[in-house]
């Protein structure tokens, strides 16, 4: 009898699994006779990449978000936490190459390149603007993405009307030596040993190189990040990351399958990345001391992943038309999650700041483009 329960059960298991890892994703109708919600695969670079488009009113500005990592697809975050965008703007939620819904099996590693990376920005954003009648869009970028922001704004200032950063990446030396030294100046003050010994034997980073910064190469930059997150220099909000993961799990735009690969995609991307000369050793402030739109930064006061205090020096030292810096109290490396409705808020008043000063109106020429 039990065998007979046990085999039974064992066909259940086999017949569910391939259901939920071939199961069919899907993004919820807006009912709104002038909304949009469509998920899309464009031809982006000679590569298929995800879009997911949303909005109350398809007369309304433009917003893309472009995710960190690389590799790490924030989609299911932000429909989460900053889904209230959509009454305001056509929100665009954008998985980038080999990441997420984009991810290929068989796509190649040497095609993980940051200057591939800033074409794809360039074609999606005139595809958007030629699709949407827009003049100009607002560009985010968060993480991995403010990054490839700031690259965009450089290069193409007349397509953005102006850029949010948020936990901005400035220096790949500068941001993991006040990296370090905050890891290891809480290690004393909060007497972890373990953690402690770890960090004198590593010694601070020597260079802006990720792969050869620390003596121990690339497992010296993920050690000190671990020991980083453990010491509370990455967020204010306890189990972020979990509830990243969960997210993807539950989200309605997310099959199974897309988060059994969550971190394969990940590490692919990263794995190869710090291979390109170009994603190492840059440096904003003096590579990029001058740009041509409005630029706000947005960062938490606990994040030292990519420490407030140089983005706030970046800032500071940055020609701009304008600029602000924004700093949120209760967040660390993901102030759009931690703090959500603020956010949100910042955004709005971001675009309506700009709105006013350069007389936009809703849904006319100069319009705005969001990444994360």
């Amino acid at each position: 009898m039990n065998t007979r329960k046990n085999t039974n059960k064992l066909k259940l298991i086999i017949f569910i699994i391939p259901l939920l890892i071939t199961s069919c994703s899907m993004t919820k109708n807006i009912k709104n006779p002038t909304a949009i919600s469509e998920k899309q695969f464009l031809e982006i670079n000679n590569t298929r990449q995800f879009v997911l488009i949303r909005g109350e009113n398809i007369n309304n500005p433009v917003l893309l978000f472009l995710h960190g990592g690389p590799g790490a697809t924030e989609t299911s975050m932000l429909r989460k936490y900053n889904s209230d965008l959509e009454k305001h703007f056509i929100v665009v939620y954008w998985d980038q190459r080999n990441t997420g819904k984009s991810y290929d099996k068989k796509f190649p590693k040497e095609e993980i390149k940051v200057q591939k990376y800033i074409q794809d920005v360039d074609i999606l954003v005139r595809y958007l603007k030629e699709r949407f009648k827009k003049e100009k869009i607002l560009l985010v970028g968060h993480s991995w993405g403010s990054r490839l922001g700031m690259y965009a704004v450089q290069q193409h200032p007349e397509n953005f009307i102006a850029y949010v950063g948020v936990a901005q990446d400035v220096s790949a030396y500068e941001c993991e030596l006040i990296s370090y030294q905050f890891a290891l100046k809480k290690a004393k003050e909060l007497n972890k040993t373990k953690a402690l010994k770890k960090l004198e034997e590593m010694g601070e980073p020597q260079n802006g190189e990720y792969a050869k910064m620390y003596k121990t190469g690339i497992k010296g930059y993920w050690s000190q990040k671990r020991m980083l997150m453990g010491l509370g220099g990455d967020s204010y909000k306890k189990g972020i990351y979990l509830e990243w993961m969960l997210s993807v799990w539950f989200s309605r735009e997310y099959s199974f399958s897309d988060v059994l690969r969550y971190f394969k995609t990940f590490k692919f991307s990263f794995d190869n990345i710090v291979k390109d000369p170009d994603f190492n050793n840059f440096d904003f402030i003096k590579q990029i001391p001058e740009v041509k739109i409005p630029v706000y930064f947005i960062s938490g006061s606990y994040d030292y992943i990519l420490p407030w205090t140089l983005s706030e020096k970046y800032c500071d030292t940055l020609i701009a038309p304008y600029k602000e810096f924004i700093k949120f109290d209760k967040s660390g490396h993901n102030p759009l999650f931690e703090e959500p409705e603020k956010f949100n808020k910042e955004i709005i008043r971001i675009y309506n700041q700009i709105k006013e000063k350069e007389g936009i109106t809703q849904g006319g020429d100069s319009n705005f483009l969001f990444y994360f």
